[in-house]
């Protein structure tokens, strides 16, 4: 069996005018990610990422830490992010009376409100119940699964593989895999913590989950408070 490591990006900069890319602290997650990885011994044959800018930083701090070259890499766009804020708009335009969302309008920053707002948001675009959104439920899904299809198809003989990805990709690939329905998944997304890892054992036939959510590199005193979920 082949193994995967699916992990989700380091924090991303929430509140800046561009979100798609590392903070400060998202730097510092994924160097300390990789060197976990490289004091443990941990090798990749191949390493994967979505297409989005805060994929590649996660995993530049990465390949830092475990001391290796990371330029050789394979895009897959299925593993990219749903687009919240499109998602977000759209949903104003035909819930704009929503206190929740009338709240983040006025403050885009309130983080609390933003995450209440956000699992409220998901939950109806599973249902597809939001007009105009740029992208449907079944086909994030759909996406998704190929990402999924062309991960396990790389099988080869114990072979060991790296993604990095978003918290809405992973927990549907994982969806997937699992059998979890739909309305489900996103209890999943919004627990999953920044530069987590999901372990995989997986062949071209089946994937089978062995770990989820785990941060190991943050797990002491010292580092908990550096526990992220954005």
């Amino acid at each position: 069996m082949s193994e995967l490591y699916l992990v989700r990006h380091a924090q991303a900069s929430f509140g800046a005018e561009n979100y798609d890319q590392l903070s400060e602290l998202g730097h510092r997650q994924s160097r300390w990610l990789g060197d976990h990885l490289g004091a443990r011994g941990v090798s990749f044959d191949t390493l994967v990422v979505g297409d989005m800018v805060r994929h590649h930083e996660t995993l530049d701090g990465i390949c830092s830490g475990m001391g290796i070259d990371g330029t050789d890499r394979l895009v897959l766009p299925g593993l990219n992010e749903y687009n919240f804020t499109d998602m977000i708009e759209a949903y104003g335009k035909s819930h704009g009376d929503d206190p929740i969302y009338q709240l983040i309008t006025e403050n885009p920053d309130d983080k609390r409100n933003y995450f209440r707002l956000l699992r409220k948001v998901l939950t109806i675009w599973t249902r597809g119940e939001i007009p105009g959104v740029p992208e449907t439920w079944i086909d994030f899904k759909a996406r998704v699964s190929d990402a999924q299809q062309q991960l396990q198809a790389m099988a080869d003989n114990g072979n060991s593989i790296l993604a990095i990805a978003s918290g809405g990709s992973v927990s549907t690939l994982i969806g997937l895999v699992l059998g979890i329905p739909d309305e489900n998944v996103f209890d999943l997304n919004l627990q999953y913590k920044n530069t987590a890892i999901s372990h995989f054992f997986f062949n071209s036939k089946k994937m089978n989950l062995t770990g989820f959510n785990a941060i190991p590199h943050l797990d002491s005193n010292e580092r908990e408070q550096y526990v992220t979920y954005g």
